[in-house]
């Protein structure tokens, strides 16, 4: 297994949600949803322990000349905001998008949030260069199974390796090359065949971010019930919830028109990688894949599911996720200056708008936590100015937790209401 130490180097991949950071908020929480209010000295211990276990919550990101490392500072504790609201998703959201800045140590924060009800929300909230959902709900477990009074061993886990580490020979070298040019000329063909995505309605063009939440919720039997039909139809649940995301979407304009949206989805590359890595300690490795779709007043909720499914598992197979961060600008070459964040968030400025989607999946069950009852898990991320709907999935044992991420300041209030109805009424009605 390739191994790695701190400092080292940001790759590509890192190196580009560092930079994008500046060009919209790229941070991402886990969320648990508790039914008691712990104590705030419990909390903190957790937390502690936490990061004595994990090594990239002991690290900072710092310029070494003139390149982004990753460089330990095991002193920085993690810090947490305790604070009441009846209105937890939004008070999160404004806590999201607040940087981190060069030089600063840890990469993770906290807020507990007491609602009115007795209960609480935990949320972590990663920058995301140092994780992804799959690598961070494992910490939000172990921190609430820490609270809950389980002793973990104090040996820290070996660090894990950058994502260019661990690239297939396909797609690495000269053979990587012209895997990339394959790529672009089969994306310049899809693009010409189906025509570039429109931006959604009532979108305003705005630099600003207001970032907001909706949450949408499934039980048990309602998501047992989609996977099967799902496996039946020969779609994902992710196909699904993308389907409906877009035909919910469409719909806000208001006529029967056929329109090209682009749906872009968060997907984990573990399983396309040269070694085997796991996720039980941050670590990023989570890629985009973007799919244009044709979407009319009589798209039908499967069918458009089926292809945005083979769609996003076609891409996959044949390395694009890999080969996106080639098509990026190649941040881990940039010097870190002022100019050059400027140039990056200027190309960034002149992408074509999607809608993203990102699913969590089945995340791992929960043992017996006593005097801590959570009933629901989920995950949430920052709307971006071309993504200025981002839709994080999540299925808990109770089932499944959909938070709708928007940008007020691009996308209404009352619109992206709309879109969550239509979205929850579609998926029950599947």
């Amino acid at each position: 297994m390739t191994l790695t130490t701190l400092p080292r180097p940001l790759d590509r991949a890192e190196a580009f949600f560092w930079f994008l950071d500046h060009f919209s908020s790229m941070n991402f929480a886990v969320i648990a949803e508790c039914t008691v209010q712990p104590d705030s000295a419990a909390l903190a211990s957790a937390l502690s322990a936490a990061q004595r276990r994990h090594p990239l919550l002991r690290a900072a990101i710092d310029a070494d000349a003139g390149r982004l490392h990753f460089v330990p500072r095991p002193a920085d504790g993690i810090r947490f905001e305790r604070l009441a609201a009846s209105d937890w998703r939004n008070a999160l959201s404004e806590r999201i998008v607040r940087p981190f800045s060069l030089g600063e140590a840890p990469l993770l924060r906290a807020v507990l949030i007491d609602d009115d009800r007795g209960g609480s929300i935990l949320a972590l909230i990663f920058h995301h260069a140092i994780g992804d959902a799959r690598s961070a709900f494992p910490v939000l477990d172990e921190v609430l199974r820490s609270l809950a009074g389980e002793q973990f061993p104090e040996t820290p886990l070996a660090a894990a390796p950058p994502l260019s580490a661990l690239y297939p020979p396909e797609l690495s070298g000269e053979a990587g090359r012209r895997a990339l040019e394959q790529f672009k000329a089969a994306r310049q063909a899809a693009t010409e065949r189906i025509g570039l995505p429109v931006a959604q309605a009532g979108h305003r063009d705005s630099a600003d971010t207001l970032a907001r939440m909706i949450g949408i919720a499934l039980d048990g039997a309602e998501v047992d019930a989609l996977v099967r039909r799902a496996r039946a139809a020969q779609a994902t649940l992710n196909g699904l919830i993308g389907s409906a995301q877009l035909i919910a979407l469409r719909e806000r304009f208001g006529d029967d028109e056929e329109r090209v949206l682009g749906l872009t989805c968060a997907a984990d590359l573990r399983p396309y990688l040269a070694e085997p890595v796991g996720a039980a300690t941050p670590g990023f490795y989570v890629t985009l894949v973007t799919s244009l779709q044709r979407v009319g007043g009589d798209a039908a909720l499967w069918p458009l599911a089926q292809r945005l499914s083979g769609a996003i598992r076609q891409q996959l197979a044949i390395g694009a996720g890999h080969l996106f961060y080639d098509l990026m600008p190649q941040a881990d070459r940039f010097p870190v200056s002022p100019e050059s964040i400027a140039q990056f968030c200027e190309r960034m400025a002149r992408g074509v708008q999607t809608s993203l989607l990102s699913n969590a999946g089945r995340l791992t069950k929960l043992p017996d936590l006593p005097g801590l009852p959570v009933r629901a898990r989920s995950f949430a991320l920052c709307p971006t100015r071309t993504q200025p709907v981002f839709t994080a999935v999540a299925t808990h044992e109770a089932g499944m937790s959909i938070n709708l991420n928007y940008n007020a300041s691009q996308f209404a209030d009352g619109d992206a209401s709309a879109v969550a109805a239509t979205m929850l009424r579609l998926l029950r009605g599947a």
